[in-house]
């Protein structure tokens, strides 16, 4: 490859240690003594990086602050520089040769992704953040139920909905790439998005929003959530993306293009459109507005993967819930006041048990 020309000097500006990794591996590449650069990321923080090494690496830099860590390290005829931010571990190698520094990525990335391996009863979800000029992502290992240990927390309705999706391993072919789920606070939504994150883990990752509103909204944050900014690798090599937002009311009433702008063209766009062609990706919504009250553009035939209905239990299922040592109250009880009742929480004089809510 053809080295930098002569009297050209790269500029760099080093305002922390954490850029001094930057600088060695800039000067490596721009001086052409070692040309070729690969680079992965790992989901998971790793504590030892140095034991991700290969045998025989010579480590130049050890840095280690609250917020990140990494280690640079001379290996063979090469350099990898191993960082963790935000809980994610990336990995990058330069070097002379090019089967080289492939194989030392992949034996690195291997190391590490044996390192953060999930507990059972987990998944491990990246999430999203869109303030600022970039939208910031991270990850972290999220307790998970699998679906059998959960499906008596919903009605016979509800549950049979939910089954099929909880044994998909391959949406390919299928028509359709929203998921919508509505139905009343405290109904187990939220839970249901652990249970489904843990059952389709071998196959696609769960990336949460944090701020619907502003994924919406942006255009470029959408796509890179979306994956939309990925090289064009191989499909089968790429996991599949399920990005979930939470109470999305706004964007998916009968009103939403009136309130929200372009927010639900992009949506729908994403799902089965040009914006989404290509992509890997699986949107889950989820509302507590009726059915009725949606935007006939999400419900219309065709468009949802699944759309399911979250209601409360009956008094014979909540019956079944609680156990025969606690008599249910008559009428429907979501999850949320079940486990109130479970929990012995006593509420404030005046309050029905329907007046119990939360995240479940």
């Amino acid at each position: 490859m053809t080295p930098a020309p002569d009297g050209v000097v790269p500029s760099l500006s080093l305002n922390d240690v954490e850029d001094i990794s930057d600088a060695v591996l800039l000067q490596a590449q721009w001086n052409g003594a070692m040309p070729y650069h690969r680079a992965a990321e790992v989901p998971g923080a790793i504590e030892d990086l140095g034991s991700l090494l290969p045998a025989g690496a010579r480590v130049r830099l050890d840095q280690r602050a609250e917020k990140w860590r990494a280690v640079l390290a001379d290996v063979g005829g090469g350099i990898v520089h191993i960082s963790v931010r935000w809980g994610i571990s990336n990995v990058s190698v330069v070097g002379p040769d090019l089967a080289e520094v492939e194989a030392t990525l992949v034996q690195v990335v291997g190391a590490a992704r044996a390192a953060v391996a999930v507990p059972d009863g987990s998944v491990r979800m990246r999430f999203w953040s869109g303030s600022g000029d970039h939208p910031v992502e991270s990850s972290r290992t999220v307790a998970a139920p699998g679906w059998a240990a959960v499906q008596a927390n919903y009605t016979g309705e509800t549950a049979a909905g939910l089954a099929p999706l909880m044994r998909l391993s391959d949406v390919r072919g299928r028509s359709g790439r929203l998921v919508l789920w509505h139905g009343a606070p405290g109904t187990g939504k939220t839970t249901a998005v652990r249970a489904l994150s843990r059952q389709w883990s071998d196959w696609c990752e769960t990336h949460y929003v944090t701020d619907p509103e502003q994924l919406f909204a942006n255009p470029q944050y959408l796509l890179e959530v979306a994956g939309g900014d990925e090289d064009e690798a191989p499909a089968r090599t790429r996991p599949w993306r399920l990005v979930v937002a939470e109470d999305c009311d706004e964007y998916l009433r009968t009103d939403a293009k009136a309130r929200a702008g372009a927010s639900l063209g992009r949506l729908l766009n994403l799902c089965d459109g040009i914006l989404g062609h290509g992509l890997q990706v699986l949107v889950l919504l989820t509302t507590n507005e009726d059915v009725g009250s949606l935007h006939p553009a999400i419900t219309r035939p065709g468009r949802c993967l699944s759309a399911v209905e979250f209601s409360p239990l009956s008094q014979a299922e909540a019956q079944v819930w609680l156990g025969p040592d606690s008599p249910a109250p008559a009428g429907r009880l979501t999850l949320a006041e079940l486990y109130a009742l479970r929990e012995e929480r006593s509420l404030p004089g005046g309050r029905s048990v329907h007046e119990v809510g939360g995240y479940l």
